[in-house]
């Protein structure tokens, strides 16, 4: 709550008489409560287009998605009990308070008078049934892996329930904004789970208004969400466009949004008489995972030597335009328990070459690569590099949706599949804002995604997990990002700067996560009162106002 103003007093001036004042002072505040309940009550209006990825999602539904991209539209329909703020810090969303009552149980005070998109009523029923079908469903949830296999939810009363573990788990809470959504017991089980991914059903700021598939998907303002005053804008559109055509679709006003916005193309936006860029260092990196088995990457001095031969600062300055900071773990510093003692490996071709020729490849070898057009520019960079100590690239790019299915080729047939790809090069945002999700999501031998098989590693991992001191846990996540560093599992190479471009008029902020959140959406708004930091008068091109009433055109 701001601080109650403090009155100003002048010696010289005589006082106005008391009455005067307590009048003064009680319009001031009836005005004020007068605004104030004006903002809160303000119906959503305007539209807002997004870009926030080349390809459609992979899934709508909460309990089959495990990538970023399904999962910021996700956000926007489905909630959970709590949510990261804008400055990283977890805060209540359908829990209004919550206590951790033992290293295996956590208490949480459930929001009232919520309701589901069709009316269904949220209560404790809900949550239980959330996390029994996404713990126990088969097959399992694809990011069930970042829950206790085990959690269950113990109903206290109607809007007070516990989530108990059978062990520790250290990832709590900071796994539950983004893995553990509130889905509606009664229409999942009369739909199934077909019909809630054709027909999604949350308690989120945004309902579900319609797809057209390979173009776009619609979401319209919750009429009945139960933060008032939310969400401020009344329609939003996330439009699916070639990675080479993003920003000619905003400089020509065919898109509002558009949130990977990459270093080189800054500056083109910047320029525009309707368009900025906002930017923060999120969690975001780059990075390319090594497959340890059956690959010449088998030996750690291998992995090592290609990490001594990428020029991290090359990179970052001539590809990435100085949006980047070089990565030396698959943490990123703005995450909990990120090991800031480590530090990048150096770019040393020599030291390359004599790794090399000591693991028996003194003329390089040949390897299959898979990469998103995400990060393709960065990727064709590490290509060139690499030849300089013999290194070739059998390189595959495909989009992101692709990219997902084959890098999951053949995982769920074994612990140590067989699998074509040697690397997979990685853009990632971090959900729990925590340093142990990217070495999970990626080198875990039971992520979907890992082309990696340590058991050493993967018993290290569990370790931390089901520590239950607060000062062993710290240790121990520093002892697997070292594990992580020396082991060279994968090239560390950036933690990116979060680029935005975006119409002068629109106001959002950037989330730590490196996601679009649901919160983040929401809170976004049009400003009444257009402004640029050009003079029109000076310019060719006028300037098109997309203000409270806009509609926009979604052709």
């Amino acid at each position: 709550m701001p601080a109650h103003p403090t009155p100003l007093t002048a010696d010289a001036a005589p006082s106005p008489p008391v009455q005067w004042l307590h009048r003064t002072k009680l319009t001031i505040i009836l005005r004020l409560t007068i605004l104030f309940i004006l903002f809160l009550t303000t119906p959503a209006t305007g539209s807002l287009r997004v870009i926030d990825s080349s390809s459609e999602p992979t899934t709508l539904h909460p309990h089959r998605s495990f990538d970023q991209y399904s999962d910021v539209i996700i956000n926007q329909i489905y909630e959970g009990l709590i949510d990261y703020d804008s400055n990283g810090r977890l805060v209540p969303r359908l829990a209004v308070r919550w206590q951790e009552l033992s290293p295996t149980r956590y208490r949480f005070w459930l929001r009232k008078g919520v309701r589901f998109h069709n009316g269904e009523p949220f209560d404790a029923r809900a949550v239980q049934f959330s996390v029994d079908r996404q713990i126990h469903r088969k097959p399992p949830a694809a990011n069930a892996m970042m829950l206790d296999p085990e959690l269950r939810v113990e109903i206290v009363d109607s809007y007070t329930v516990d989530l108990v573990t059978r062990r520790p788990d250290a990832r709590l809470p900071s796994t539950l904004p983004m893995f553990l959504m509130i889905v509606p017991p009664k229409y999942l089980s009369k739909v199934g789970d077909d019909g809630l991914e054709r027909q999604p059903v949350g308690t989120g700021p945004y309902c579900f208004a319609g797809r057209t598939p390979g173009h776009s998907i619609r979401l319209s303002a919750n009429r009945d969400y139960w933060e008032p005053g939310l969400p401020r804008i009344n329609d939003v559109t996330f439009l699916f466009v070639p990675r080479n055509q993003q920003v000619d679709a905003l400089m020509q006003g065919r898109a509002d949004l558009v949130t990977k916005l990459r270093g080189t193309d800054s500056l083109t936006v910047m320029s525009g008489p309707n368009t900025r860029v906002t930017k923060r260092q999120e969690a975001v990196a780059f990075w390319v995972s090594l497959k340890n088995y059956d690959s010449p990457f088998s030996d750690r001095r291998v992995r090592q030597a290609v990490n001594y031969a990428v020029n991290r600062a090359h990179l970052i300055e001539y590809v990435d335009k100085g949006s980047s900071a070089s990565l030396s773990t698959p943490p990123s510093s703005v995450e909990n328990g990120y090991n800031a003692a480590l530090k990048p490996y150096p770019f040393d071709l020599e030291r390359a070459r004599r790794l090399l020729a000591e693991a028996g490849y003194p003329l390089g070898f040949k390897v299959r690569v898979l990469a998103s057009e995400d990060t393709a520019d960065l990727v064709r960079a590490i290509q060139s590099q690499l030849k300089m100590v013999g290194l070739e690239m059998d390189l595959t790019i495909v989009p992101w949706q692709r990219f997902l299915r084959l890098a999951m080729e053949d995982k769920t047939k074994s612990r140590r599949p067989g699998r074509k790809w040697d690397m997979t090069a990685w853009i990632t945002s971090n959900p729990t804002l925590n340093a142990f999700f990217m070495p999970t999501a990626l080198f875990y031998s039971q992520s979907p995604y890992s082309i990696m098989y340590d058991p050493a590693f993967d018993q290290q991992l569990l370790s931390y997990v089901r520590e239950a001191s607060p000062k062993l846990r710290r240790e121990k996540l520093n002892d697997l990002q070292t594990r992580a560093f020396n082991e060279a599992y994968g090239i560390y190479v950036a933690q990116r700067v979060q680029i935005y471009g975006l119409h002068w008029d629109l106001s959002i902020e950037n989330h730590p996560t490196g996601m679009l959140t649901g919160r983040t959406l929401a809170e976004a708004y049009w400003n009444e009162q257009p402004g640029s930091l050009w003079d029109e008068r000076s310019q060719p091109v006028k300037r098109t106002v997309r203000g409270r009433n806009a509609t926009g055109n979604h052709k």
